[in-house]
């Protein structure tokens, strides 16, 4: 026999399901930009690994700093890469905060 018991909610905020218009539009937009990003991963990823091959390939030519990070001026950004656990970053040339 089956003891729960199923209760009647009534009306009410928080027991309702509340729909907004402008939430759902700009919810729908979120998701749909997400979705589009998470698609272009796998190639980003790809581009981001066959530069780093690259950048390996011409090391002798590029040379690393002496705080062993290679640096590569591509027109006004610099494609940095870190040693160790490998970082890549692209940063302005004149800019002090690189990008991942």
């Amino acid at each position: 026999m089956d003891k729960t018991q199923e209760l009647e909610l009534g009306d009410g905020p928080g027991i309702n399901t509340v729909k907004i218009p402008s939430i759902h539009k700009t919810a729908d937009e979120y998701v749909s930009a997400r979705d589009k990003r998470c698609r272009m991963s796998p190639k980003e990823i790809a581009a981001k690994t066959k530069l780093m091959d690259l950048l390996h390939k011409h090391e002798d030519k590029i040379g690393r700093g002496p705080d062993g990070i290679l640096r590569y001026h591509y027109g006004d950004e610099v494609i940095i890469l870190e040693p160790g656990k490998e970082r890549l970053k692209i940063r302005a040339s004149d800019d002090d905060e690189p990008e991942d």
